[in-house]
């Protein structure tokens, strides 16, 4: 075989070899996009009142791409429900992979600002839908990081680690829902994030307890 043809056979197999992973590249760009702009639409509008023609007309795609990437409205709001989840415990995790209760709220709080309402929306469909809410990922790592870390060792004298964690989560989403309640706006999730902090602080710092 002359040097000139195995350079074009090569190049050729080396083309045939790149086509799928840019299609699989330009597959995986459309579904980031139609999640980003349902998102997006879903912060601004609200989650019922947003239809598939939007979401599709705000990510320059057909209906049937869309239905080529989500069975349902219902099916997409899956995917930002357990994206967000997954995204938060991956980006609490230290560099040694250890994760802690402080680290996990920090990041809840921070991935929870850029679409509160929406962020709102979805737990709320979770926790009222029936069967186990993904949301139960986070309260039982809680529950098993309380046990397990010394610093609780006194408040958990008093309070279970279910209990605990309920007051962790509770605090959280309180601080989170009385900005709703007074129309505030989010834009320094320190405003929350420090507060949150105080109080798992003050949790763990329990001397005695009466």
């Amino acid at each position: 075989m002359s040097e000139k043809k195995e350079k074009k056979e090569k190049e050729q197999k080396n083309t045939a070899e790149a086509e799928p992973s840019r299609r699989s590249r330009k597959k995986q760009n459309t579904h980031k996009a139609i999640l980003h702009q349902a998102k997006v639409l879903f912060e601004k509008e609200g989650i019922g009142n947003v239809t598939i023609e939007q979401i599709s007309e705000s990510a320059d795609v057909s209906r049937s791409t869309f239905f080529s990437h989500f069975a349902s409205v219902d099916d997409l709001l899956k995917e930002i429900s357990d994206e967000e989840i997954n995204d938060v415990f991956e980006a609490a995790r230290k560099g040694d992979g250890e994760l802690t209760v402080s680290a996990l709220l920090k990041q809840l709080n921070d991935d929870t600002y850029p679409y509160p309402y929406l962020s709102a929306e979805v737990l709320m469909r979770g926790i009222l839908s029936k069967g186990e809410s993904n949301f139960a990922q986070v309260d039982r790592f809680l529950r098993k990081e309380i046990v397990t870390d010394k610093s609780y060792a006194n408040t958990l004298e008093e309070f279970s680690s279910k209990e605990l964690s309920a007051l962790i989560l509770g605090a959280f989403f309180g601080l989170i829902f009385q900005k709703m309640i007074n129309d505030e706006s989010f834009t320094n999730p320190d405003e929350t994030s420090v507060t949150i902090q105080k109080f798992i602080k003050y949790l763990k710092n329990q001397e005695e307890l009466s």
